[in-house]
């Protein structure tokens, strides 16, 4: 029982990572690659999305979403976990590099997996 409770308290105290500093850069920054731009699919699957960098149109901190923009000018909204980002520290105009959660067949939910803002 005294392991439960600890667990409880440690996640009780866990801080988001916030963009300004993260732990570490993003896989392609810290392997010193290019940064590749972002596509959102045409189809309207959620599948379709493609990682990268993508410029933020909104943030809905209530909602836990970002509409985002590839460089297409394509936009749609991406929900992002609060536990594992902040969105207080990030901005209409910001540069987010994303990667996408795979979701089940034939869902159109766009979910980051790591999101990174980017720092030029």
């Amino acid at each position: 029982m005294g392991f439960a409770a600890a667990g409880c308290a440690i996640a009780l105290i866990v801080r988001a990572q916030r963009a300004t500093q993260p732990i570490a850069g993003s896989p392609r920054q810290r392997l010193g690659q290019a940064l590749a731009k972002g596509r959102f699919g045409t189809d309207g699957v959620a599948s379709g999305a493609q990682p990268g960098v993508f410029v933020v149109v909104a943030v809905d901190t209530r909602a836990d979403t970002l509409l985002l923009r590839d460089e297409g000018g394509r936009t749609d909204t991406v929900h992002v976990n609060a536990a594992k980002f902040d969105l207080d520290t990030l901005k209409a105009g910001d540069e987010v590099e994303v990667d996408f959660v795979l979701q089940p067949e034939g869902s159109t939910r766009l979910e980051a997996g790591t999101l990174w803002k980017v720092e030029r």
